[in-house]
């Protein structure tokens, strides 16, 4: 059936490669523990076998993101065998679970950034977004900051970035990019058809209005690729710490988020 569920995934043009093989060995875990339970039917897994595998995992003291996407995915199986199979499941899995399972600054690793964007890039959305996440997650910029770019804040041939402009809260400040984030940058720019200033634009090549627009825009992706659903502080936070991990003291980190004093940024001391 795991099998069956993977070229269902493959079929699916909503299903990042990466993704869909993140799963499939998520489930291969899953089956594996059953086994060890004595379950060998899946009639018989219910929504305490579900909790179990996902309490066995915070017992092993797995990553906090590793434990949601494994949940999602054995939710994910369980509603396909349940919509798509003559299999009966007397409850409906999908229930996600996207409550902390701690108070501590949420932030992505390695592995999970490339998991966040792993989504395919067929539609004008899918670029924007890609868009939209590479620059939280390579300059620190707020959802506000990322509402008022323009165009010309860029300078792709520099490859960087001019933040805190006219109307923002923060200090100017400009941020270099990766060629990966540039490339992006190209390639939804070359999308546009509109002579809008603004960056980031929704339907109609309209200005995004609501920083809640762009929040649900990465809550679609994080539930397309498997994770629990982030806020964009998480981003910010990911690019502080990765930041800190290069080496950057506070003060550099105060430059680099636009903050105005180091009392703003004393969560981040335990990193450094």
């Amino acid at each position: 059936m795991i099998s069956d569920f993977a070229a269902h995934m493959a079929d699916d043009m909503a299903t990042s490669p990466r993704t869909a093989e993140f799963y499939e060995a998520d489930l291969h875990e899953f089956a594996r523990f059953l086994a060890k339970k004595g379950i060998k039917d899946i009639e018989a897994v219910g929504v305490g076998e579900v909790m179990n595998f996902r309490n066995y995992l915070l017992e092993e003291n797995r990553k906090r993101f590793t434990v949601y996407r494994k949940d999602a995915a054995v939710r994910r199986f369980l509603d396909w065998v349940r919509t798509s199979t003559d299999i009966g499941l007397d409850f409906d899995p999908i229930e996600p679970m996207h409550q902390p399972l701690d108070q501590q600054i949420v932030f992505l690793e390695e592995e999970e950034i490339e998991q966040l964007l792993s989504f395919p890039i067929n539609r004008f959305d899918d670029a924007r977004d890609a868009v939209v996440i590479r620059l939280m997650l390579e300059t620190g910029v707020t959802v506000g900051e990322i509402r008022g770019l323009l165009r010309s804040d860029l300078d792709l041939d520099a490859a960087q970035v001019h933040l805190g402009g006219p109307g923002s809260h923060l200090a100017p400040r400009t941020r270099r990019l990766s060629s990966e984030a540039v490339k992006s940058l190209k390639d939804y720019l070359n999308l546009r058809r509109d002579d809008t200033p603004e960056l980031v634009v929704g339907r109609a090549a309209r200005p995004v209005a609501t920083s809640k627009a762009l929040q649900n825009a990465l809550w679609k992706r994080c539930d397309q690729v498997g994770l629990p659903r982030i806020s964009p502080m998480v981003l910010r936070h990911t690019f502080a710490i990765r930041l800190l991990r290069r080496g950057a003291s506070l003060n550099d980190l105060k430059e680099a988020l636009g903050v105005r004093d180091t009392t703003n940024i004393g969560v981040y001391r335990k990193f450094v």
